[in-house]
């Protein structure tokens, strides 16, 4: 054999014998593998021999520099000593223009103390490691080059401020300091695998980044070009010396456009004089400004105060779609990529770290095995050595031994047993008696009788402490103290009776036990020091909510549940280093905005000072918490810049902050959160996979009757033999789990198959939910029940036939879906408040109302004569969505009949008839995709749902005692109770002293309270969105006591409860259930392909091979137009427009308010010289490829819009120079230049590979997209139908004029609003306000409604939850491809090989020559194509096993050779016999792309049995021999100099046979296209056995054996796409060729394309021929003596052997035996002469 082990094997000896016979036994050391290097902590840096060119390493100073380094405590000492800097950092107290006072003093003093400690470590590690040169250098460390950089900050600002007297400001220098907690990363590893899994993922984000900046860009020029300028108008008071209106919006300047300044009173005017909104922050104004108001608005905060100024000032038309179409690009897409990065970079980071520690683990225990083994052996050789007889000695004398040692004890009882006193008696039976009770208790203690008691036990005191409210009676106090005490008793009892019969010891090993004791011991201390008034009420209520952990031992019982929150309790561990990053993060930039912006924030002196500020360090921590969850971020910022004086040069840069701080928190670090809980759950599902087959394997056990029972959580106490089966019931599987982890992966598979069918099983119940009579399958119609229909119609009645005939009928069907939807659109029609103004439109739904109803009547009565009513199987009425049907059609008949009054409600339920669209869901299978997994995942999410409601519930309870009925104030502040709130008092307009004004006092209750826990629970749900929490903080810091006003950061520490609240729930239970979307959507995505053997990336490989066409590149004929083409598709020329565009972009965003006549001359002209030059490269580009051509490419399509969009944009300008009559300027078509800046992105292939991606997920998009619409269309025809009526033209409130539900249009753009969640609850608790008033063309008085509760909740939870989220997945399972690993080849490779196709083929024909698919692959680098430096035979073996089907004129097909690249690089299918492989992949390509033509199939993957098919894999595997015997023929030219020649071709060939056997199986792995294995030929030493080897014994069946295999079928060959430019067939004689190179093909094609035309006539010729053992085909003389066997038979036989036979046909064998004789230069006659010879030896073998 060909291996060193089967050596071995072969001659009997084992391989542990082998290993046992080396010079030193088994554990010689080139016998014993290397023991592998423990993975321990980072290496300390080398010590270079010479520091700073001078010290060496014997020098005392740097002795002694190296020992302190090296010291461990002096690493604590400096980590200490940062804390101390932060420390001091944070006491620091800014304060306005720059004042001072004695702390700050003494801080700065400390500070130097500080320097000399960082700059004294310093320098000794620049002393121990050196500075820069040598490897391991000091600054060669980025943490210590922060460090450095630092320390020499620190030492230059007191230098500078020394020699320029403090006239320099080192307050910049200064803030680097807050740097210095960065160094506490490099002290906890733990920090560094988060921070080194971000700075991973910054690649692929600085991608996302330029889309974004992309994007950012074109919306910013666009607004430029559209609004700039126009909203620096405002309304003021012409009668009152032009005074500006409270609360200034822009207006509009022309007439019936936007805000009419008559509607604030009949003297305001509109001028445009005023700066703009914010301080003319938010505007348009110039490109800077433009950038900053479009980021903000794809940050989602303020977005919809900018789209309300717009359209103030230029009225409510097109406006709405710059904004809407900004928020979806940006916001909810590509923000989102960052998400799918983070992600599968945090995925594939812990995936590194997880395989690291299995690698590990398998290491240690291969060693501990082969240790083993040795001692074994060890062992074995001693106990050969021991006599037997001793043996059987020693068992005698242990016998004895035993039976001395068993009378003895006898004795010694019998003894005993006299002596036994009263003391022992009784103490023997207590004992007894109390095994006895133990195991009652026990049995008690487990039965289900009693584990429902305490779970009722706990509901109860969940409601005791759920009743707690602001106001409540005396005798509920008491009651809820007494029933406080009671439950503690109970619940205390059951602790106590837990540790009476499981023991101590056995009670603390279960978690959940230790978590009982916890709350246990917690109650009773909060009992006690709330009756001794030991403890402040603050205290008292934070351990107060200890007893609502009680709630969480539901979990215990409930195994999907506790599996989430040990899933849960897991990545709250991954979790914890990145809250301590977080924290980090959030003290650097808190320290950095009170040195930038402390005590600043004071600019204006007539109004308090904001609340979110920097003036002191908690202060500043909470702002930046603030802008981290992007509340009000913006307002934060625009403080910030007017700080520093306003929109000018120093105050913008103030942005640079906020806008760092939002990016890096909010969209990455809050991101890391997600990817964490989206991992995390991956595990959770797995988990309850496992448990799942265990708990079927369970099930199985104890019907047979074996079950062992299992204690509790793995309780170790011993348990008796009597266990109830109510214990069995109960016991946790977790020990079983670890006790049988080696079952559990043997069964893997298995379990994940369960699980999937599980899956499918839950989706079938689904979709009977969801489609049942006649929308399972639209196709199939559902037979006639064989029941009497209205005891009337029997089945086989006529008219009932008829009817069932009529309702399944298509076009019925069709028309009734026409219906639905025509009705639906109408409801959107009607308007909730009638104007006066009687048009067609108006009454259209009122006239179309009785006819719908009466064909939905129709279609409901033939319906249920078709099916029968209700009482039988398969009557109409047993679905749910006929109910719904019959629903709608009586509320519409209702309406109808009793008119409009008071049926108004019935005209809400109306809304359900757009419901019955949902019944196409089945005809398009994308939406029912969608479907089923929003509804698989309701289900799933229904135990997170409940974790976070429980959650939710504790902290509302806790809110409840913290905060109830202290939200309440006076109107006027000096005023704290509510008695003395009344009367007037004085206030000062603007603060301006000369305007005083009266004002009434009132005593003013907070919208959003914790007075009871179902307002509370409200509340935190706002919270958890994070809207509007920033002011409840606020209230609830200057909160006092109850019933009285607040008083200014009273109690600030309350802080600590927003912020746990905000970190648990909005962090992370919110995120896990986006995660569970996301999770549910990629599984249920995979649902369908479950028992298909492709991955998704194989899959969507081979879609796209299959549908791939070549692409045209139109090269012209003619000399003049050649040179134009030339010309215009050089790269010089392209890069040339590049530069053009980009300058011509910055012309456009050049755009400035009021500039100089000269400027705005200068950009016209430049305007015209960019449109002539683009019209010049139209012009050559028509001239070049035709206009046909031309158009077919959509770059060049777009280009001739802009062209013409130029010139009908100058036309205009100089047609109508003020602007003309049009309200849509033609600078509109200006624009369009700026798109082609997306020209310039897809030069780089990152980017390029993006945009692609981009499209493709927008084709996966439709569907939600559908979803989504429907939803929006049946929420905003209900919010109509209710809040329509509020009144909506005031400007007051949050239903105004810009915000509410009076048409169906509003209604969406609210909805949209609510969506993104833009102030959503301020809009619910104004339509809730049972005081709101309503339209005054009514006659009611009040409309608000509390439906909008659940109406803003529900839309809330659906849209951005669930379904907002499945964008989020949906992007992610697109983008997988930017974090997964580069070296595998994905869809977003292929397009290469069609733009390097076209270079071989340009009129698109499809096919090249075969040769050419060589050059064309190494172009292409890895993992799609060879690459420049592939060895030519590896891409010879590429070429063999991609096997494509050669044509007569020696082409290969386009598709064939697209998808051999493809299943070769994936190796799909590819491993043992081909003609299966390919079988078993038609098969799965007919089930799952089911349209794929059959030439095309055949094509791809050639059918099984095409025997004379001539295939490139045949070539190339000629090829591979001859390269083989051309290396041996080398090494043996030395060997054979001398000795007699007969002798020598003997040897020869005796040697060339076995290179032959030895090439065999890499051959046969080419040919099949395995390549993994591709070892290198082996060590051709000596074997001491016969020439074969053991294998003659299997061919001495002779000449009819070999007819027999002579004359097998031969089989095709695989091609591989080849990276060789060689001629197979040249001969092995060129003199001077080195070994490894093979002669590249110097001939012309048409010699090859004769040649392999000879190779085909042969093979067609004799495709079966037969080859006699003494027949030679190819040479015409033939030996003169009887030859027994030629040479041929022997490389025949070797082939077989091999395992090539079934490749070995005639022609095959033929030319191999060529091949070895060009390569061991000798004639026929010799190579048969030394056949005959070996043959000859082989008999004489035999017969000896």
């Amino acid at each position: 054999m060909s291996t060193t082990g089967n050596n071995v094997g072969g001659s009997g000896i084992t391989a542990g014998q082998a290993a046992a016979s080396l010079p030193n036994g088994p554990y010689s050391a080139s016998a014993q593998p290397k023991k592998p290097a423990r993975r321990g902590p980072k290496p300390i840096p080398e010590k270079p021999p010479r520091a700073l060119f001078c010290l060496g390493l014997k020098n005392p100073i740097r002795k002694i520099c190296i020992s302190i380094i090296d010291w461990k405590p002096f690493e604590y000492l400096i980590l200490l000593t940062i804390l101390g800097n932060c420390v001091a950092l944070a006491t620091f107290t800014p304060f306005p223009n720059g004042d001072s006072n004695q702390t700050n003093a003494y801080l700065e003093d400390i500070e130097y103390i500080f320097l000399v400690v960082f700059t004294a470590e310093c320098i000794m590690k620049i002393l121990t490691y050196g500075f820069l040169m040598h490897p391991g250098a000091y600054l060669r460390n980025g943490w210590n080059l922060l460090d450095f950089t630092i320390v020499v900050i620190g030492m230059v600002s007191p230098i500078i401020q020394l020699f320029t007297d403090g006239t320099f400001d080192v307050k910049a220098l200064r803030a680097f300091r807050v740097l210095r907690p960065l160094r506490l990363v490099s002290g906890v590893p733990s920090l560094q695998i988060v921070l080194n899994s971000i700075l991973r993922a910054m690649v692929p984000l600085l991608h996302i980044a330029f889309l974004v900046l992309f994007v950012m860009i074109i919306y910013a020029i666009i607004g430029l070009e559209l609004f700039s300028e126009k909203l620096n108008s405002t309304c003021y008071d012409s009668a009152n010396d032009f005074q500006i209106m409270d609360g200034p919006h822009p207006c509009s300047l022309e007439e019936g456009m936007g805000f009419n300044c008559t509607e604030v009173g009949p003297t305001f005017v509109c001028r445009n004089v005023w700066a703009g909104p914010n301080n003319g922050i938010t505007t348009f104004d110039n490109f800077g400004l433009s950038m900053l108001t479009v980021f903000q608005c794809i940050t989602l905060e303020g977005w919809t105060d900018v789209l309300y100024n717009i359209q103030d000032a230029l009225g409510r038309t097109w406006q709405w779609s710059y904004f809407v179409s900004m928020v979806i690009l940006g916001a909810f897409f590509v923000m989102n990529l960052i998400l799918g990065v983070l992600s599968g970079e945090f995925s594939k980071e812990r995936e590194k770290a997880k395989s690291r520690g299995d690698f590990q683990k398998l290491r240690e225990k291969q060693q501990i095995e082969e240790d083993l083994r040795g001692y074994l052996d060890w062992i074995t050789q001693a106990e050969d050595i021991e006599p037997e007889g001793e043996a059987v000695k020693s068992t005698q004398d242990v016998k004895n031994i035993v039976r001395n040692e068993l009378e003895s004890t006898d004795r010694l009882g019998e003894e005993e047993l006299q002596k036994e006193s009263c003391f022992r008696k009784f103490k023997k039976n207590f004992d007894r008696f109390n095994r006895k009770s133990r195991r009652c208790c026990r049995k008690a203690v487990k039965s289900q009788a009693f584990y429902w008691l305490i779970i009722i036990l706990v509901f109860l005191n969940t409601l005791v402490l759920a009743s707690e409210h602001h106001g409540q009676p005396i005798w509920l106090d008491q009651f809820q103290d007494i029933t406080n005490i009671f439950f503690i008793t109970l619940f205390t009892i059951e602790m106590l009776l837990k540790m009476y019969s499981l023991g101590i010891q056995g009670y603390f090993v279960s978690q959940f036990n230790r978590f009982d004791s916890f709350v246990v011991i917690g109650s009773i201390a909060e009992t006690v020091l709330t009756q001794q008034s030991i403890m402040p009420p603050l205290g008292i209520s934070v351990l107060r909510c200890v007893r609502l952990l009680r709630v969480f031992k539901v979990t215990k019982y409930w195994k999907s549940l506790s599996n989430l929150v040990v899933s849960l309790l897991n990545s709250i561990q991954s979790i914890a280093s990145l809250l301590l990053l977080l924290f980090l993060f959030i003290v650097i930039f808190a320290l950095l905005g009170m040195q930038v912006f402390g005590g600043k924030f004071n600019f204006n002196k007539f109004e308090d000072k904001p609340r979110s500020n920097f003036d002191c360090f908690w202060q500043s921590l909470l702002t930046v918490f603030q802008i981290l969850t992007g509340e009000d971020w913006n307002v934060v910022m625009y403080n910030g810049i007017e700080a520093y004086g306003g929109v000018g040069f120093p105050g913008i840069l103030a942005c640079i902050y906020f806008i760092i701080l939002f990016i890096c928190g909010n969209y990455i670090l809050l991101n890391v959160f997600l990817a964490i809980a989206v991992d995390n759950l991956a595990d959770a599902e797995s988990l309850s996979e496992v448990e799942k087959e265990e708990g079927e394997q369970g099930e199985e056990e104890n019907r047979s009757g074996t079950v062992t029972p299992i204690l509790e959580d793995g309780e170790e106490e011993q348990v008796g033999e009597e266990e109830t089966e109510a214990e069995e019931r109960h016991s946790s599987l977790r020990s079983e789990e670890e006790n049988d982890s080696v079952k559990v992966s043997i069964h893997e598979e298995e379990e994940e198959m369960d699980g999937h069918e599980f899956h499918e099983e839950h989706l079938n119940e689904d979709e009977d939910v969801t489609s049942d009579v006649g929308s399972e399958n639209v196709n199939s119609k559902l037979p006639i029940p064989p029941a009497s229909s209205f005891f009337i119609f029997s089945p086989t009645n006529r008219f009932r036939v008829f009817c069932h005939w009529f309702c399944n009928h298509s076009v019925f069907s069709n028309v009734i879906l026409v219906c639905i939807l025509v009705s639906s659109a109408l409801l959107a029609l009607e308007e909730p408040v009638k104007t006066g103004a009687e048009d067609f439109f108006t009454n259209l739904p009122a006239l179309c109302d009785p006819y719908f109803t009466a064909i939905f009547t129709v279609e409901l009565l033939l319906k249920t004569i078709a099916y029968g009513c209700i009482l039988h199987e398969g009557a109409f009425f047993r679905s749910a969505f006929n109910v719904l049907d019959l629903i709608v059609v009586c509320v519409s008949l209702t309406s109808i009949w009793s008119g409009e009054a008071g049926m108004s409600v019935f005209k809400i339920l109306r809304v359900l008839k757009v419901l019955r669209p949902l019944r196409a869901i089945n005809r398009a299978k994308g939406l029912k995709h969608v479907v089923q997994c929003v509804i698989v995942a309701i289900k799933t999410i229904g135990n997170i749902v409940l974790v976070t409601c429980l959650l939710q519930f504790m902290f509302a309870v806790i809110g409840v005692q913290l905060f109830k009925g202290k939200f309440s104030r006076c109107t006027d502040n000096s005023k704290l109770d509510a008695s003395e709130c009344n009367g007037t008092y004085i206030i000062f307009q603007d603060g301006d002293i000369g305007k005083p004004k009266l004002a009434q006092r009132d005593w003013i209750f907070n919208r959003f309270h914790f007075d009871n826990v179902a307002k509370a629970m409200l509340t935190l749900f706002t919270v958890s969105t994070f809207e509007g929490w920033p002011n409840l903080l606020h209230t609830s810091i200057d909160s006092n006591e109850e019933n009285k006003g607040p008083i200014m950061n009273y109690r600030p520490i309350v802080a600590v409860y927003y912020i746990t609240y905000i970190i648990i729930i909005a962090f992370f239970m919110v995120n896990i259930f986006v995660g569970f979307v996301i999770v549910t959507f990629q599984n249920e995505g995979e649902q369908e392909y479950k028992n298909c053997d492709l991955d998704k990336n194989q899959r969507n490989c081979i879609e796209f091979a299959l549908n791939a066409k070549p692409v045209r590149r139109y090269i012209p004929k003619e000399r003049i137009q050649y040179k134009v083409w030339w010309f215009v598709t050089s790269k010089p020329f392209e890069y040339a427009i590049f530069v053009l565009i980009l300058i011509n972009t910055i012309t456009l965003a050049m755009k400035i308010p009021n500039p100089p006549e000269i400027y705005t001359m200068i950009l016209d002209e430049s305007n015209m010289a960019f449109t002539a030059i683009f019209a010049m490269e139209f012009i050559f580009k028509l001239a070049a490829f035709k206009v046909k051509n031309y158009l077919s490419d959509a770059w060049n399509l777009f280009d001739f819009v802009i062209v013409l969009g130029g010139f009908i944009d100058i036309v205009y300008q100089e047609v109508f120079p003020g602007g003309g009559s049009f309200k849509f300027t033609g600078k509109f078509f200006r624009l369009f230049r700026v798109m082609r800046l997306i020209k310039l992105l897809s030069k780089g292939e990152g980017i390029r590979t993006l945009l692609w991606t981009f499209l493709k997920s927008f084709q996966a998009l439709p569907y939600v997209a559908l979803l989504v619409l429907m939803l929006f269309f049946i929420y905003a025809v209900i919010g109509m139908q209710t809040f329509g009526k509020i009144e909506s033209r005031s400007s007051e409130g949050n239903i105004n004029r810009n915000t509410n539900f009076a048409t169906f249009f509003q209604a969406i753009l609210v909805l949209f609003r609510s969506a993104t969640g833009e102030a959503w609850q301020e809009i619910m608790m104004d339509c809730a306000d049972p005081e709101a008033k309503c339209d005054s063309r009514l006659g009611q008085q009040y409309c608000g409604s509390d439906i909008a509760y659940p109406y803003f909740i529900s839309f809330y939870v659906l849209c951005s939850f669930l379904i907002i989220n499945l964008f989020v997945a949906v992007i992610m399972d697109n983008f997988d491809y930017l974090t997964r690993d580069w070296s595998i080849l994905g869809c977003h490779h292929l397009d290469e090989f069609i733009r390097l196709w076209s270079e071989y083929d340009p009129d698109a024909k499809g096919r090249i020559k075969h040769l050419d698919v060589v050059t064309l692959l190494r172009k292409i680098s890895p993992p799609l194509g060879f690459g420049k430096l592939c060895p030519h035979r590896i891409a010879c073996k590429r070429l063999v096993s991609m096997n494509m089907p050669l044509n007569s004129d020696g082409t290969v097909l386009f598709n064939a050779t697209l998808f051999a690249v493809v299943r070769t690089s994936l190796k799909i299918k590819t491993e043992g016999n081909i003609d299966d492989c390919n079988a078993e992949l038609r098969a799965v390509i007919k089930k799952i792309w089911k349209r794929t033509e059959p030439k095309l199939l055949d094509q791809v993957v050639p059918p099984p049995g095409v025997e004379d098919e001539v295939t490139v894999g045949k070539f190339y595997a000629t090829f591979l021999i001859q390269d083989y015997f051309k290396r041996f023929k080398k090494r043996k030219e030395e060997e054979l100099k001398g000795g007699d020649k007969e002798t020598q071709h003997t040897v020869t060939l005796q040697a060339g046979l076995r290179t032959l056997h030895e090439a065999g199986p890499e051959l046969k792995r080419a040919i099949s296209g395995n390549l993994d294995e591709m070892i290198e030929p082996e060590p051709t030493h000596r074997r001491n056995h016969s020439l074969f080897g053991s294998v003659w014994s299997s061919m001495r069946r002779g000449a009819s054996y070999r007819a027999k295999f002579l004359g097998m079928n031969s089989t095709k060959v695989k091609p591989q796409d080849g990276g060789n430019e060689f001629d197979p067939y040249r001969s092995g004689r060129r003199s001077g060729e080195e070994d490894d190179q093979l002669s590249p093909l110097e001939n012309s094609i048409p010699a090859v394309i004769e040649r392999t035309d000879r190779v085909f006539s042969s093979f067609k010729g004799q495709r079966n021929g037969f080859l006699g053992a003494p027949t030679v085909m190819t040479e015409p003389n033939h030996p003169s003596f009887n030859v027994i066997g030629s040479a041929e038979s022997l490389v025949g036989r070797i082939l077989t052997q091999e395992g090539l036979g079934e490749y070995a046909d005639p022609e095959f064998i033929r030319y191999t035996s060529k091949e070895m004789q060009e390569a061991m230069e000798m004639t026929q006659e010799e190579m048969d002469r030394a056949a005959h010879q070996i043959l000859l030896q082989e008999r004489f073998l035999q017969r000896s």
